[in-house]
């Protein structure tokens, strides 16, 4: 007796374990589709329960409700008709008492820290490129990541001890904080340059520092330019929170904790607006150069 045929595997196996598989018709097609649903929704349900759980943890339910109506009004009320004199410095306020004075206290310690953290920043970035310097890479890229693992604030109380209450501190926070990230896409970028010119002016004859000038430093010089400018944007918005431990002359974030402490909205409006228009200005022109760089 001739032994029984191999059983043939299931339409449902074949469909799911052959990627050359042709269903024959639509209906078909659609009875052995993937049932993506079940997964969704049990990826909601999970998302909802940590959001209902931790709501309750952190009482943020609870606390919503207690809303001071009366205060709320006077920021709002402050917010749409903030000081002009505050903010343009006539009247009882001085230019230097001016939140327009204040928006580039806080500009140029932004500009300096990233500055002084985009030139620190480059034998970092050389030093944790793969391409560069091989496995070695790992020791610096580990460095990189506990520089980022500080929060700025913390980093800002450190400071104040050691430089005061000053624009130094600031300046200080920014520049430190800053290496983590730009020298992480600064050796991002300098994994990514093409071998070809490198090896071209090799071939040539040329020394390391012409590869380094001819070969590598014209592939990276736009991504680090974009690194530096989207850095800059970031550190603005850090400058301005860390003018909130740094002291009067580190820019608006003192002023904006001074006066909603004491209440008087319409000075922490005006702060408050020249902020975010300083933030979009600065937003708006390192966007037009960072798509210029491209």
């Amino acid at each position: 007796m001739s032994e029984s045929k191999e059983k043939k595997p299931s339409l449902l196996y074949r469909a799911i374990h052959r990627s050359d598989f042709v269903f024959n018709s639509v209906s078909q097609a659609y009875d052995f589709r993937p049932h993506y649903w079940i997964m969704n929704l049990c990826f909601f349900l999970i998302i909802l329960a940590l959001f209902i759980y931790f709501g309750i943890s952190t009482s943020f339910f609870s606390d919503s409700l207690n809303v001071n109506e009366t205060r709320l009004s006077l920021i709002f009320k402050g917010i749409f008709d903030p000081d002009f004199s505050y903010m343009f410095g006539y009247g009882s306020f001085t230019w230097k008492t001016s939140t327009v004075y204040q928006s580039i206290q806080t500009f140029a310690i932004a500009f300096v820290g990233t500055a002084i953290a985009s030139i620190l920043s480059i034998p970092f970035g050389f030093l944790a490129s793969r391409k560069i310097v091989g496995h070695w890479a790992i020791v610096t890229e580990i460095v990189l990541i506990a520089i980022r693992t500080m929060p700025e604030i913390i980093l800002g109380y450190v400071m104040i001890q050691g430089f005061g209450f000053s624009s130094t501190a600031g300046v200080m926070v920014l520049s430190i904080s800053s290496i983590g990230m730009i020298g992480k896409l600064y050796s991002e970028a300098l994994d990514a340059i093409a071998q070809q010119p490198i090896e071209a002016i090799s071939a040539s004859g040329g020394n390391l520092l012409a590869r380094i000038r001819l070969g590598i430093v014209p592939q990276i010089t736009p991504n680090f330019l974009s690194v530096i400018l989207y850095r800059l944007d970031l550190n603005l918005r850090t400058a301005t929170l860390l003018g909130l431990v740094a002291g009067e002359d580190s820019g608006l974030g003192y002023w904006i904790n001074n006066y909603s402490t004491q209440g008087r909205w319409p000075q922490f409006g005006a702060a408050l607006w020249c902020t975010v228009v300083m933030i979009l200005l600065t937003d708006w022109f390192s966007s037009r150069i960072r798509r210029k760089l491209i």
